[in-house]
């Protein structure tokens, strides 16, 4: 069912890019919660365009959290949920380690990421570089069983990751391939990699949501 879509997504130079990783010490700061607490510095030690990993002095108290990432000489906000913790010791001190995915980053920002991960020049004018690949149907998408792209959608509808698409209308998503995963006695399923944008109180966000696809056309939020 999936073999087109496999021989695709594999490719594409530019899905094995845009997930890299680049390791290497960047400046970050949490943000707590609440008005007028000045935000805490920590350490980022390495990062893709779906996550980061870092290192804080402070046991961070929820799940979700705000962070201010420096790359090169922009700051950037990001919403961030963990997906792992540790501790490590650090100059001698125990210091907290996450790693975390981001679940809210305005889309020039996201752009501008994936040109630091993957080592490439900022363009002179960004805001004409803005949302740039999402200008057209991404033609992977277009691949998928019809059944599999209405689930894929009404998920990221019902996430508020994008806006439902006119009738007729094809969304602006882009796929990444993620590769097979299985478990023992379960059937293997696809791991598909979704990048949509929508708007939120006037700002464009991107998202990616990761999702398990399995070859009976079943779709699930990969956990």
């Amino acid at each position: 069912m999936f073999a087109d879509v496999i021989d695709w997504f594999l490719g594409r130079g530019s899905d094995r890019r845009q997930y890299k990783r680049r390791p290497g010490a960047f400046h970050m700061w949490w943000k707590p919660p609440g008005t007028g607490i000045e935000p805490r510095p920590g350490i980022g030690l390495e990062i893709s365009p779906n996550g980061l990993m870092f290192i804080i002095p402070e046991k961070l108290p929820s799940t979700e959290y705000n962070l201010i990432l420096q790359l090169h000489d922009v700051k950037m906000p990001v919403r961030v949920r963990t997906a792992r913790t540790d501790q490590i010791q650090h100059h001698g001190k125990p210091w907290n380690r996450y790693m975390g995915e981001f679940v809210g980053i305005a889309a020039d920002n996201w752009d501008m990421l994936v040109r630091y991960v993957n080592n490439e020049e900022e363009p002179a004018d960004r805001r004409k570089m803005q949302n740039q690949e999402m200008a057209k149907q991404d033609d992977a998408y277009r691949l998928l069983p019809m059944a599999v792209q209405n689930k894929i959608v009404a998920k990221l509808v019902q996430l508020n990751r994008l806006e439902r698409p006119l009738p007729g209308q094809s969304p602006l998503v882009k796929l990444f391939y993620g590769g097979l995963a299985s478990k023992q006695g379960e059937p293997q399923v696809h791991r598909i990699n979704v990048h949509s944008r929508i708007k939120v109180e006037e700002e464009l966000m991107a998202y990616d949501t990761r999702f398990l696809v399995g070859d009976d056309g079943e779709v699930k939020l990969a956990p």
